[in-house]
């Protein structure tokens, strides 16, 4: 339990961070980039170091987590974007909505008898606890944000589908038997930091965006101590077995709406309106149901 409310507090405390960077005047691009390095860096010493990079080039999950890990700069950018361009009710929508595609992949996989009634009623409120706490978190929506909104559309189905697939591929090697290995959990999360920041780099190279100032290494050395934290986490979360595969992502998100509600309430002064006030009721009557029933 205490692994899995440290992944909610580390993937809140991301969430809090990126609105912070505009306001610090830090890059975005150059903060994500040095932030995969920094998360790559700390998993690979905590893993072993090259002994575990060869074990991890034995090991079943190296392609499709490298495939991942290609992904994860292109989508933690079209997030921060989308963020900025259509609003953080869009964002949090396309990431959040995402736990379908892991919850349904992964209950199929384990048997559905294992999945209780209670916690099925619990996944069925999840989707309007996120869709009514997303919606909220933008306030009123100008006639230009409209406009954008409808003309960006495939930035939220990208993420959608981006965010859904790295979730299943955590998920579904999480319990394999290469992860039993000492460090090698670590190093589980490091393979995808490692391209990502790769990838980073390369993007950062090509534009000529020049070389990252002082404070856009700071920024990024936190958003990367934070990042591997909530990555790791959920990876001891996963192991621990306090719930069925399928159910811990979604219980992870409505714990993050709640939680990320309460901060933004004590830290930013920001009062929820109705819409959220419901979503969060909601978010937390189905927490209850997936823990009563696990």
């Amino acid at each position: 339990m205490l692994t899995f409310l440290a992944t909610i507090l580390s993937t809140v405390f991301i969430f809090l961070l990126f609105p912070s960077f505009k306001r610090w005047g830090i890059r975005t691009a150059w903060a994500i980039t040095v932030n995969y390095f920094v998360a790559a860096g700390l998993g690979w010493s905590l893993a072993g170091g090259m002994n575990a990079v060869g074990q991890s080039l034995q090991a079943p999950w190296i392609l499709p987590l490298s495939m991942i890990g290609v992904f994860f700069y292109p989508l933690f950018r079209l997030t921060a974007t989308c963020s900025q361009e259509l609003g953080i009710s869009v964002a949090t929508i396309a990431t959040k909505l995402s736990m379908a595609l892991p919850v349904l992949v992964l209950a199929v996989a384990d048997g559905m008898g294992h999945i209780s009634w209670g916690q099925w009623l619990g996944l069925a409120l999840a989707f309007p606890a996120v869709y009514l706490s997303a919606r909220s978190a933008g306030g009123s929506t100008s006639d230009v944000a409209a406009s954008s909104i409808r003309s960006l559309w495939w930035m939220p189905v990208v993420m959608f589908l981006g965010s859904g697939c790295i979730d299943l591929v955590f998920g579904w090697y999480s319990t394999d038997v290469s992860l039993d290995a000492p460090g090698m959990q670590m190093a589980f999360a490091s393979v995808p930091f490692t391209l990502g920041g790769v990838v980073g780099l390369a993007h950062q190279i090509q534009l000529g965006h020049g070389w990252p100032k002082r404070r856009d290494v700071l920024g990024g050395v936190a958003l990367g101590v934070t990042n591997f934290a909530s990555l790791y986490f959920l990876l001891l979360a996963f192991d621990a077995q306090l719930l069925e595969r399928a159910m811990v992502i979604p219980l992870l998100n409505l714990s993050v709406i709640v939680m990320a509600t309460l901060a933004g309430m004590v830290l930013l002064q920001d009062r929820p309106n109705q819409q959220a006030r419901w979503g969060v009721a909601l978010a937390a009557a189905a927490i209850g149901l997936m823990m009563v029933f696990s």
